[in-house]
C-alpha cells in the first residue's frame, strides 16, 4: 500500500500550528507497520534545512491562471526516518509563510495552486499511489481535480478535517485558474452558488472517506453547534465519515522525571520555572494553573478564562499564561496581570516559545484548557505525559482523553462560573493523596502515535477494499 500525504506544513521542515507536528510524526509511526508514505508540502523560504540531504528531483509543468508555471520538486527525508518528503519549490506562489487561519484571497490561491500542483506530481507519478491523503482546506481542490481528470483510474482519495471552521474561502475564479469548467459539476456549482469557492467544502464532498482527528469531534460535526454550516452536508456522508484520536510525539517533550520520581521532579521544575517568571518566592508552595496556546478567544475559551480568572486568583493560587494570537485578547490580558490584586501571580506571557512550554507543563500542577471546541488537542495530553492534570470543557478530543476525577478535571457547560467551579475542585484535591493518584493515572496514559497509526492503516485498508 503506498499513500501521498499532501499538506500545508510538516514539523520540523515547515511548522506553522498542530498541523505541523501531526504531519511530521504519523508518516513516521505508519513506516513503522509497513506503511509505505510519502509526504508532499509547499517549499516555504522558512523551510528548516540545515542537515537534510536535499536534492532537485525534476522539474514539473503546472497549468494555472492561463500559464505554464513551473514548480521544481525537490526531495529528501523526514528527519529521523526513511519517509519520502517532497518539497515544492515556486518563486511566484509559496514566498510568503502559510497562515493554517487565514480565510483570505492571498492564501487561498496559494493553495489552489499547490492542489493543481499536487495533482500534476500524481499524474506524473501515476500508478504509484493507492491512497491520496488530504489535510485540511489547504488540500480541499486536489480530489477534485483528480476525479475530474483521473476517473474511475485515481487513487483513492481520504481528506482529513483538522479543524472545520477554517474553510478556505477564495474567488470562484480560482476554479477557472485551476482548469475546472464551472457549469459541469453539480457539487461545485451549488458551492459556487453563495458567491465565493469553499475549498473545505471541496474536499468534503469530492472525498472517498472523510475522517475527523478525535471520535467526539467526527460525531459533534453533524450538529449546528458544532458543524461550521456543514453539518447537513457532513450528514450525507456520514456512513463515509470517522474520527481517529492524534497521536502526540513524546520525544519531542523531554522531561527529567518519569512516574516513579514525579514528585521530586516537578518540585524541581516548578522552582526553575517561578524563577524564569519572576514570581515571588512567598507563592512557591501555591498550586499553579497555567494556560498555553494560540489567543483565540472564540476557539479557546479565553472570554470565560478572563472572566473566572480574578475569582481564581482571590485564592492562594498562582496563574501563569503563555500564547500569541488576536492583538485585542493579548492586550486585554496583559493589562488583567497587571492588576495590583493579581499582578504578583498572574504572568502574562505573549510569545510562542517552545522551551518556555514545555517548562510550564513540567512544573506546573494544572493546565486549564477552557475551548469552546476542540478538534483533538495536544496539550491535555502533553500535560499528563508531565504529570500536570488537565481542567477541560467537555468536547472533542478533549472528551476522549480526560476522565474527569481520573485523570484531570472536566466541566460541561461552557461558561465562566462552570470553569471557576472545576477549577476550584482542583484546588480542593491539590497536595492530597487523591492528587497523587490522579497524577499517576494521567502518567499511565498512553497517547504515542502508534495506536492511531494502527487505526488509520485499518482505515486506508477500508477505502481501498
Amino acid at each position: 500500500m503506498k499513500v501521498l500525504l499532501a499538506a500545508s506544513e510538516v514539523a520540523p521542515v515547515i511548522k506553522i500550528g498542530g498541523l505541523g507536528d501531526v504531519i511530521g510524526a504519523l508518516p513516521k509511526a505508519l513506516e513503522k507497520i509497513s506503511v509505505n508514505v510519502d509526504v508532499i508540502v509547499p517549499f516555504f523560504p522558512s523551510a528548516k534545512i540545515e542537515g537534510l540531504q536535499l536534492y532537485k528531483s525534476f522539474d514539473l509543468h503546472v497549468p494555472f491562471a492561463n500559464k505554464n508555471n513551473v514548480v521544481e520538486v525537490f526531495k529528501t527525508k523526514l528527519p529521523d526516518s526513511n519517509v519520502d518528503l517532497y518539497l515544492l519549490k515556486n518563486e511566484e506562489y509559496f514566498v510568503g509563510e502559510s497562515n493554517f487561519f487565514a480565510n483570505n484571497l492571498t492564501e487561498t490561491e496559494m493553495f489552489a495552486f499547490f492542489d493543481r500542483a499536487v495533482v500534476e506530481y500524481v499524474k506524473s507519478s501515476f500508478n504509484t499511489y493507492d491512497i491520496i491523503h488530504c489535510n485540511d482546506w489547504h488540500t480541499g481542490l486536489v480530489t477534485a481535480m483528480l476525479k475530474d481528470e483521473l476517473g474511475n483510474e485515481r487513487p483513492r482519495t481520504l481528506f482529513t478535517i483538522h479543524n472545520l471552521n477554517y474553510q478556505g474561502i477564495g474567488s470562484p475564479a480560482l476554479l477557472k485558474d485551476t482548469g475546472i469548467v464551472p457549469g459541469e459539476h453539480p457539487l461545485i456549482d451549488w458551492d459556487l452558488a453563495d458567491g465565493d469557492l469553499n475549498m473545505m467544502q471541496q474536499g468534503v464532498t469530492s472525498s472517498d472517506y472523510i475522517n475527523t482527528v478525535s471520535p467526539s469531534y467526527a460525531k459533534e460535526i453533524l450538529t449546528k453547534e458544532f458543524g461550521s454550516s456543514f453539518e447537513d452536508i457532513l450528514k450525507s456522508r456520514e456512513g463515509r465519515l470517522s474520527g481517529i484520536l492524534n497521536g502526540i510525539d513524546y520525544s519531542a517533550h523531554p522531561r527529567s522525571y518519569d512516574i516513579n520520581s514525579v514528585e521530586e521532579g516537578k518540585k524541581d521544575a516548578k522552582k526553575a520555572l517561578l524563577e524564569r517568571l519572576k514570581i515571588s518566592p512567598k507563592h512557591k508552595d501555591a498550586p499553579i494553573f497555567s494556560f498555553v496556546g494560540r489567543i483565540d478567544a472564540f476557539q479557546k475559551g479565553l472570554d470565560i478564562l478572563f472572566e473566572s480568572l480574578p475569582e481564581l486568583l482571590k485564592n492562594d493560587a498562582v496563574f501563569l499564561l503563555l500564547g500569541s494570537g488576536d492583538k485585542r485578547w493579548e492586550e486585554k490580558l496583559a493589562t488583567l496581570s497587571q492588576d495590583k490584586t493579581i499582578s504578583d501571580k498572574f504572568s502574562c506571557n505573549i510569545m510562542f516559545d517552545i522551551e518556555l512550554a514545555n517548562l510550564m507543563y513540567a512544573g506546573s500542577d494544572f493546565l486549564v484548557v477552557p475551548s469552546r471546541y476542540e478538534p483533538c488537542g495536544l496539550i491535555q495530553m502533553i500535560a499528563m505525559w508531565y504529570g500536570t492534570l488537565p481542567i477541560v470543557h467537555d468536547v472533542g478530543g478533549l472528551k476522549d482523553t480526560v476522565k474527569n476525577g481520573e485523570n484531570g478535571f472536566v466541566f460541561n457547560r461552557y461558561s465562566s462560573q462552570a470553569l471557576l467551579i472545576s477549577m476550584k475542585e482542583a484546588l480542593g484535591v491539590y497536595g492530597t493523596e487523591k492528587m497523587q493518584k490522579m497524577i499517576t493515572a494521567s502518567m499511565r496514559k498512553d497517547f504515542g502515535w502508534e495506536q492511531s497509526a494502527v487505526e488509520y492503516k485499518k482505515l486506508y485498508e477500508r477505502i481501498l477494499s
